[in-house]
């Protein structure tokens, strides 16, 4: 009698797998609840290998994404997806990342993600038309997000770097060396830290949180390596304060 119990259990298990893994994609896709500033679009494939078209959060447009669910994460009962995204000959991000979610949390590992410099600048509030050379180049070692208490930050590490960066403003092409910046948390938000070792004496935090919210604070004080051809636009961020500084917010 138990063989056969045994025998049974193993035919259940096996249709229930054969299930899941012929299952659209798109089907699943359907019954999430999506929040309304995020739009995804073009969905084939199963719940094992998905292919996504076109994915747009706010102002930004990932393409092209993919992801593959481990299917012995499910036995730990906390999935774990591998996902890429973009890639070098279309517009909008291009990288990869691993997540794995639980019912009290969404953590994202070995985040890899490149950007356009100009993408992020001209979703900037800036004084004047400016136009951003180069990438950003961000690497998480990890991140979690509390899902019981309002997506808040629990934990992040990580960094990003924009190298070679210059900008195109004033009919000038101005070349500004090498930021570089910390990713943490802070009072539940994702948080960037910019190192002030930069040529234009910058020091700022951003700050990434709930549904998608962007902001963040300031301040540029021109010293010796400040490029020359920007002086004429420090006017247009305002009155210097009486340590020299010009507040940026956002």
């Amino acid at each position: 009698m138990k063989k056969k119990f045994t025998i049974a259990g193993i035919f259940l298990i096996t249709y229930l797998v054969f299930l899941l893994a012929t299952l659209p994609a798109a089907f699943l896709f359907n019954k999430l609840p999506i929040p309304k500033n995020l739009s995804i679009s073009g969905v084939t494939g199963t719940v094992w290998h998905t292919n996504v078209e076109q994915v747009v959060l706010g102002g930004t447009r990932i393409e092209k994404i993919t992801t593959e669910l481990s299917i012995w994460s499910l036995f730990t009962l906390t999935p774990k997806v591998f996902i890429t995204f973009g890639d070098s000959f279309i517009a909008g991000p291009e990288g990869e990342l691993e997540l794995a979610l639980s019912t009290e949390k969404a953590q994202v590992s070995n985040l890899k993600l490149i950007v356009k410099a100009n993408e992020i600048a001209q979703q900037l509030t800036l004084p004047l038309p400016v136009s951003a050379q180069g990438d950003v180049e961000v690497m998480l070692d990890n991140v979690e997000i509390d899902l019981q208490k309002n997506n808040q930050c629990i934990a992040a590490k990580g960094n990003a770097l924009w190298s070679k960066a210059g900008l195109i403003a004033l009919e000038q092409n101005i070349k500004l060396g090498k930021f570089s910046g910390d990713i943490g948390c802070e009072n539940g938000a994702l948080s960037l830290i910019l190192s002030p070792k930069n040529n234009l004496g910058l020091t700022f935090n951003a700050y990434l949180r709930k549904g998608g919210r962007i902001s963040g604070n300031g301040f540029i004080k021109p010293g010796a390596k400040f490029p020359q051809v920007l002086n004429d636009v420090l006017p247009f961020l305002g009155t210097k304060d009486n340590q020299g500084r010009y507040r940026l917010n956002f």
